[in-house]
């Protein structure tokens, strides 16, 4: 069976940015590229085509993307003659009639390369990474080519994290058109449903975890490799610096807990606009945390591992979170995680045994909460073990992998 992924990758196999969508491709990938009977090829939505982190070496076919820039970009020989010269003025004529909002020529870039890459990899199947824009362009493809390749999208977060519009108006439709919706959790599940996705095409499959790699690490040893202080308490945030992710109500209740250091890894960069890095850093001066507050950056994967390693525990203060892979990871790595009671985390974090969950924004009983676990280091064990234990037995790749072969098979057999 040929399988056509469509999604992005994180940084270190050469994406252009990090994010939980592109770590679950890269897992999901190359756990489908290790079944035998799988043919499995991958258009990396964020890797340039001709950039040389397109070419990684890689467990499976790999495509960047290559979108053409100027006129003679566009008539350079080997492109028109890989993307057809007839397609192009066919696939430039129906968007001209249809009048698509947004950058015509970025969209017929996007539909020719995607027109390609199935071309090259004639899949039984595709699979795309959330309802976005590249589910859009294999349906445009599937109309312009009168094609129907069975479509699978993998659906990682909606209300909370995107506006309604773009749910409703965008999102939507594309779910509603595909064979089968992957959710990454049932709160993810019932969303889909709402939006009138038929629950006999969703099925829930949770991202997993390499237990192997995130697991209990020498402590001592990470915060000397990091030159952190040995005996201060540490408390470790890893994500985007987005709205969403409430550092503020993190750093407001930091401020309420003496003496805690807090490391923030990640930056504000993929949120462009909404990047709060700037307004973050004021309000931790403001709240006069400067020496307890260190704001780390993005990081590589042995790094973050050290980071894991080094931490007393692990806050995620979202407002919403479809699954929360670093909650996941923070677990699995034996750290007792602090979060928000809020969307695939109610499903992964058992109140009070796996870890502990607060209402989303609110700062007294976040601090309370830490204070507490920070002054027992034997609760603290208890609970990271009994983390890293949940982890391990319900978030698997290889389970996860598994699920998503037999939805594959399902569709196969039955001709869609």
């Amino acid at each position: 069976m040929r399988v056509g992924l469509i999604g992005p990758l994180p940084p270190e196999l050469g994406g252009a940015t990090p994010g939980g969508v592109a770590t679950h491709q890269a897992h999901l990938a190359a756990g489908l590229a290790a079944c035998a009977d799988l043919e499995v090829a991958l258009l990396a939505t964020n890797v340039p085509a001709a950039s040389p982190a397109s070419r990684v070496d890689l467990p499976y076919a790999a495509m960047g993307m290559y979108a053409p820039i100027g006129l003679r970009d566009w008539l350079t020989p080997g492109y028109v003659q890989r993307i057809g010269a007839r397609r192009l003025v066919r696939y430039a004529a129906d968007l001209a009639a249809k009048g698509h909002t947004g950058s015509r020529r970025e969209q017929l870039a996007h539909l020719l390369w995607y027109r390609h890459f199935l071309d090259a990899t004639r899949p039984h199947v595709v699979h795309v990474q959330h309802p976005l824009e590249r589910a859009f362009y294999v349906r445009e493809v599937q109309h312009l080519e009168r094609r129907k390749w069975p479509l699978v999208i993998t659906a990682h977060s909606f209300f909370g994290e995107h506006d309604d519009d773009t749910i409703h108006r965008f999102m939507a439709p594309n779910l509603r058109a595909a064979d089968r919706v992957v959710a990454v959790s049932p709160h993810i599940a019932d969303q889909a449903a709402s939006l009138g996705v038929n629950r006999d095409h969703i099925r829930v499959i949770r991202s997993g975890i390499d237990v192997e790699r995130f697991r209990p690490r020498d402590r001592a040893a990470a915060r000397s490799s990091l030159e952190l202080d040995s005996n201060r308490s540490l408390v470790l945030f890893v994500g985007n610096l987005e709205p969403r992710k409430q550092l503020d109500v993190l750093l407001r209740a930091l401020a309420r807990v003496p003496e805690v250091r807090l490391a923030i890894v990640g930056t504000g960069e993929s949120a462009g606009a909404d990047d709060q890095t700037s307004m973050l850093q004021e309000l931790t001066q403001d709240l006069g945390l400067t020496q307890r507050v260190r704001f780390v950056g993005r990081v590589d994967g042995t790094t973050l591992l050290h980071w894991y390693a080094a931490a007393d525990a692990f806050v995620l203060p979202s407002s919403s979170e479809a699954q929360g892979i670093v909650a996941l990871e923070a677990m699995a790595s034996g750290l007792p995680v602090v979060a928000s009671a809020v969307g695939g985390l109610l499903g992964s974090i058992e109140d009070g045994r796996t870890g502990y969950l607060v209402e989303p924004g609110a700062v007294e009983p976040l601090a309370q909460r830490l204070a507490a676990l920070l002054a027992d280091a034997q609760v603290r064990a208890a609970i990271g073990e009994a983390a890293r234990h949940k982890v391990a037995n319900d978030f698997t790749w290889h389970a996860a992998v598994q699920a998503t072969v037999e939805v594959y098979r399902g569709l196969v057999a039955c001709g869609r």
